[in-house]
């Protein structure tokens, strides 16, 4: 079967993770998987596979109280670990329409995701982002942010989405990042429509009222972790990078 001009054109124009640069440093589960920060991802990936009063969780949104939390970074290096276990796929959806990133984190150019898909501007297919990263990949945000976005996340459309694509393959994961809570309404909106939510907190950063406050928005029974982020527990003479640590939320 010969494929068409218009369509061995369109797949030369789909983007791919790494295109335009190097993929971020600070995605340990791909640049260095044995490093003692891969292993506190490890970690985090081990305890979801493992909650003791629920089932795992297959759609999880990750999302912090305040920008600069790194919850981007933690929510990509969480999908790449889940995607290099065992028998599962990874599907991470990028919900901040506001100031996607994850384009300079993969490294691709600006496309249409999410957003378009909504406003039925374009297909699931035509918006996946291939990565180097076996069984994983990525749906963007938007090519352009939208101007009403809170609206978007709210449609049936929104949750058609998820729906579909969780129901597509049955050993499918779906990693959320949305923005910060304080931030936006949109987590608020996105959290009736996911199984499990982790939260993000820098260390020495995040105030415990923002925290607080943040939760309040949360569904609770929802909350299976929080990430206590860029926490120095080693010694910088050894390990020059930021750590992660998980601890359970009661």
């Amino acid at each position: 079967m010969k494929i068409s001009k218009a369509l061995e054109k369109q797949n030369k124009e789909r983007p791919v993770a790494g295109m335009t640069g190097k993929l971020d440093d600070h995605l340990y589960m791909y640049h260095m998987p044995y490093s003692y920060t891969a292993e506190q991802i490890r970690k985090i990936r081990t305890q979801i596979f493992h909650l003791s009063d629920r089932p795992i969780p297959r759609v999880i949104m990750v999302t912090s109280s305040v920008p600069a939390e790194g919850k981007t970074i933690v929510a990509s290096n969480l999908a790449i670990s889940i995607a290099k276990s065992e028998e599962r796929h990874v599907l991470l959806i990028e919900c901040d329409m506001r100031r996607p990133s994850l384009y300079r984190v993969f490294s691709f150019p600006r496309s249409p995701g999410l957003s378009e898909i909504i406003q039925g501007k374009a297909s699931i297919e035509d918006c996946l982002v291939k990565t180097p990263i076996d069984k994983f990949t990525i749906l963007p945000a938007a090519e352009v942010p939208p101007s009403n976005p809170s609206e978007l996340l709210e449609s049936r459309k929104m949750a058609s989405v998820i729906k579909e694509v969780a129901m597509r393959y049955n050993d499918r994961f779906i990693i959320l990042d949305t923005p910060p809570i304080q931030a936006t309404v949109d987590p608020k909106i996105i959290s009736s429509q996911v199984d499990g939510i982790i939260v993000v907190a820098r260390y020495r950063y995040i105030k415990r009222a923002d925290f607080e406050a943040a939760l309040e928005n949360l569904p609770r029974d929802k909350i299976i972790g929080t990430v206590l982020n860029a926490v120095d527990e080693i010694p910088a003479t050894k390990y020059k990078y930021k750590k992660y640590k998980y601890d359970k939320y009661y």
